[in-house]
């Protein structure tokens, strides 16, 4: 049996195991609160016919905000800060999107918001050698707060208070024959980042620079720049879902944040479930939104609380994503002797 084929079935085994873990938490949640297994087994999978958009946007934004993890972690940087670039992202899209009525200037805007905020920790990284995950935490925060400021102050709709002035109709992104944008932009820009990442010599570079630093150097390679490289393009890519999201699914921001919220930081499990391959996060998007799509539903079908079902999610989420970051962990203990 080749390397491949050795891989594909040891992955293989992997997602059935954490299947066969999560099926036995969902039995053990419909049992406590005395519903049918079947039908919450149903609900959780097949979301994606039930609430198709829902699945869709969840897809789209969570692939892009796992790659916004993935791509530094090939350079060697643990970047969890998708979350406030999201929220950047987020908020300067709407706010252009309020001021314009343009589509491009709004996407263009969320873009380069992302990319500011991610560029910053990146910055602070390679040349002051502060610690991303700190700097990440920090402009997490400061964006969240900077998020709920400017949406009740400056952007709240006085009629409906609970949330923002919504896009204009002029600044939404359209469905094409019945598929939402958000899930094609996605799609698009996934396939392009495993060309980038797998089959081009600036992708080499960038997975070289991270996997040896020190090897590279010697090389040749200036593995600041391939780390400052892989900060922008997780920027671009978190700064673009956020605006995605506002401009093609919500179109506006509640007052607490929740409409943008929690996307970042799900987009690390993502990845890791995804083996942090974009075309592998395509796929772990997609399934895990279809779980959690399907967790709206059992509440009202079964009276099973939402939090039960986030429960049994959890732990499939875990069981799947565990092998990758046991992985990523050892390989930097190894790099700490």
């Amino acid at each position: 049996m080749g390397e491949l084929a050795k891989r594909i079935a040891y992955e293989a085994l992997l997602v059935a195991a954490a299947f066969a873990i999560g099926l036995v938490a969902v039995v053990a949640v419909a049992v406590y609160f005395k519903a049918p297994v079947t039908g919450m087994l149903e609900a959780l999978l097949t979301s994606w016919a039930t609430l198709p958009d829902m699945v869709a946007e969840y897809t789209a934004v969570l692939a892009l905000t796992a790659a916004a993890f993935s791509i530094p972690l090939y350079a060697g940087l643990f970047n969890i800060g998708a979350e406030g670039s999201l929220y950047a992202g987020a908020l300067v899209a709407l706010w252009t999107a309020l001021e314009t009525g343009s589509l491009p200037l709004s996407l263009l805007a969320g873009i380069g918001a992302g990319i500011s905020v991610s560029l910053l920790a990146g910055g602070l990284r390679v040349y002051l050698g502060v610690n991303e995950v700190l700097s990440t935490i920090m402009l997490n925060w400061i964006l969240y707060w900077v998020l709920l400021y400017t949406v009740i102050v400056y952007l709240v709709d006085p009629t409906t208070p609970q949330r923002t002035l919504q896009v204009p109709v002029s600044a939404r992104l359209p469905t094409i024959r019945g598929i939402p944008s958000t899930i094609i932009v996605s799609a698009a820009v996934m396939i392009a980042l495993f060309i980038y990442v797998r089959m081009t010599r600036q992708g080499l570079l960038l997975r070289f620079s991270g996997a040896n630093e020190e090897a590279s150097r010697e090389r040749g390679v200036n593995t600041r720049f391939y780390r400052l490289i892989s900060m922008v393009i997780a920027g671009l890519l978190a700064g673009l879902a956020g605006a995605i999201h506002v401009l093609g699914y919500s179109y506006s921001i509640d007052v607490l944040g929740g409409t943008v919220r929690n996307y970042g930081f799900n987009g690390i499990g993502v990845a890791l479930m995804g083996r942090n391959d974009p075309l592998g996060i395509l796929a772990a998007s997609f399934i895990f939104s279809t779980l959690l799509a399907g967790s709206q539903l059992v509440e009202p079908l079964y009276n099973v609380p939402k939090e039960g079902a986030d429960l049994a999610i959890g732990i499939i989420v875990i069981a799947l994503a565990a092998p990758e970051a046991f992985r990523i962990i050892y390989r930097y203990m190894k790099g700490w002797k």
